[in-house]
């Protein structure tokens, strides 16, 4: 019989001894190396941050275990990064870390995009913890940062974790995790304290991520209405295509070809969110995303896959109170399986043929429009030379108001999930770093799969996000930057329709920047272009395979040189 050496009774043989189990409290791992190792079994390859005290420790920690640490700028950054490169990746494999206080305050507004477009991310903060009841600093000034960073980020999350239970912080990181890939997708944030983080967890051992109870669980999604021949009584359907879809996992070359001759078997045109546009491409005769008025008000059979009928779509307001919407799935191969069990009876080409004439001629209209608005046109003709002479198949990202209206309209997608835009709420300066994880993702690829990560940020974005430039230049990743000039909010005559003759300067730009020099500052390579011959001459230079290793390039166009002619100047020049 074995004898304990604390007691000198007889104890079971598979028990620890105290000395054992002291040793073994000691070699554990502490809470930056537990959360580390729980994001590498929760499938997390990239942490994005901003480093600060107390998560040095724990992004040494991440290195450490083999994951990819991404040193940004600034904390909305890395969160926009990591968002970006999940979107591209078509999964949830980056998250971001911060400090406390102000290291939170400022992720506030990147939580908040990723939780109105319902993107899965997961924000972990250290913490300072207040003094514990009987503790003498009770009472006490404030400790430097303590801040309660989760009733500051609850409002922009699906959910928040305070993490005070040293027995539970491994099981609680993958709890976060399967909470943030859950629909509804979106961020969860996890305050992690001190006390927890300096503690020892013999416990952190690799372990399957836990399922979430049933009641947690998204319903699934009902069958259309009918029978196997469903849209057999729909003379006028729409199918409404939007990003979502792209959670269910990368389409393949074979299931694209499937997906596009279903729809032409069902003459099923198509209207597509920003993002959601190049699962069919634009050319397509049932693309018609310019038509929608026309579309929605028409329209007997509502297809959702991947989009709410939101303000995109006039929250419902143009559609007949009687027309039927069906969800579809959004796993790619369940979508194929319910497309081919749907009637192709009554044909629908006149339906689709009125949409597609629409969609042609709102696509004259707006640009007639744009005529006679100086910025518009400017804008409209620098998507165009984008679309003209920029990669057909490049990741292409727009952080611009005027630039959105107008690459919405110009700038072809012509792949599955290859634009990238703020999204639902807007957000200008995301542009960066979004074309920042995007380029991290692409390299992940084999070399022969990466595609080029095309940028067109405003002067405005662009001020506020140059600072990840030097981010992207540090890590060699392969992106091409467009800087749309224009010295001003929405343009220099913008600030004549909203102020007073003689105000001061508030939302037009009296000083011309170079911001290819400010590229340059950054580390990046910087282009200044005042002509439209110089732009494509500066797309091609950035485009050959000698400057891959020149990272991140920088173009900055100046709109009043570039595109400033009137069509009457422009005619005799």
């Amino acid at each position: 019989m074995k004898i304990d050496a604390t007691t000198g009774t007889g104890a079971p043989k598979n028990r620890p001894s105290v000395l054992r189990r002291k040793l073994a409290r000691r070699l554990a791992p502490n809470g930056h190396q537990a959360i580390a190792q729980a994001l590498k079994t929760g499938g997390i390859t990239h942490v994005y941050s901003l480093p600060g005290n107390p998560v040095y420790a724990t992004l040494a920690a991440c290195v450490e275990i083999g994951l990819v640490v991404v040193g940004c700028r600034s904390q909305s950054g890395a969160l926009s990064a990591a968002m970006a490169h999940n979107y591209q990746a078509g999964r949830f494999c980056a998250l971001a870390l911060c400090s406390p206080a102000p290291g939170v305050t400022n992720s506030v507004t990147a939580l908040s995009d990723a939780m109105s477009n319902q993107w899965p991310m997961v924000l972990i903060a250290g913490v300072v913890e207040p003094p514990e009841p009987g503790q003498k600093d009770q009472g006490t000034a404030p400790l430097f940062q303590s801040f309660d960073g989760a009733r500051a980020a609850a409002p922009c999350c699906k959910a928040v974790m305070q993490l005070q239970d040293r027995a539970a912080l491994t099981a609680s990181i993958h709890l976060a995790l399967e909470q943030a890939r859950s629909r509804p997708r979106g961020p969860v944030f996890v305050e992690v304290g001190l006390s927890v983080l300096n503690a020892r967890h013999p416990d952190a051992l690799p372990a399957p991520i836990p399922k979430l109870s049933p009641k947690s669980l998204p319903k699934p999604l009902p069958k259309p209405r009918g029978s196997a021949q469903w849209l057999s009584g729909s003379h006028r359907p729409i199918l409404i295509l939007g990003e979502d879809l792209r959670w269910g996992g990368a389409p393949t070359p074979d299931e694209l070809c499937q997906f596009r001759a279903l729809l032409e078997e069902l003459d099923l045109p198509v209207l597509a969110t920003d993002m959601g546009r190049g699962i069919l491409p634009d050319g397509h005769r049932l693309s018609v995303f310019l038509a929608k008025e026309e579309a929605l008000q028409n329209c007997d059979h509502v297809l959702l896959c991947g989009a709410d009928l939101d303000w995109r779509f006039s929250a419902r307001s143009l559609l007949g109170p009687e027309v039927p919407i069906d969800p579809l799935p959004l796993e790619f191969e369940d979508l194929l399986t319910q497309l081919a069990a749907a009637s192709p009876e009554p044909r629908r080409t006149e339906w689709v043929d009125c949409l597609a004439r629409t969609h042609a001629q709102t696509l004259v209209n707006l640009r007639q429009q744009a005529e006679a608005d100086v910025e518009a046109r400017q804008m409209n003709l620098l998507c165009e030379a984008l679309a003209r002479w920029g990669p057909e198949n490049a990741v292409t990202i727009i952080d611009s108001g005027l630039g959105l209206a107008s690459g919405h309209n110009l700038w072809a997608v012509h792949r599955p999930f290859s634009r990238v835009t703020p999204g639902q709420n807007g957000t200008i300066g995301v542009g960066i770093p979004f074309a920042l994880g995007a380029a991290m993702q692409q390299l992940q690829l084999p070399v022969e799969q990466r595609q080029w990560v095309v940028a067109l940020v405003g002067d405005v974005g662009f001020g506020l996000s140059a600072s990840e430039l030097e981010t992207a230049q540090r890590l060699g990743t392969r992106l091409i930057v467009v800087v749309a000039d224009n010295g001003g909010i929405n343009g220099p005559s913008f600030q004549d329709k909203w102020f007073p003759a003689q105000s001061p300067d508030i939302v037009r730009y009296g000083a011309t920047v170079d911001y290819a020099q400010v590229a340059r500052g950054w580390g990046a390579r910087g282009v200044r272009v005042h002509s439209p011959e110089a732009l494509q001459r500066a797309l091609s230079q950035a485009l050959t395979p000698a400057m891959l290793d020149d990272g991140a390039t920088v173009i900055s166009v100046s709109l009043a040189d570039c595109f400033g002619k009137a069509p009457a100047d422009e005619s005799g020049a």
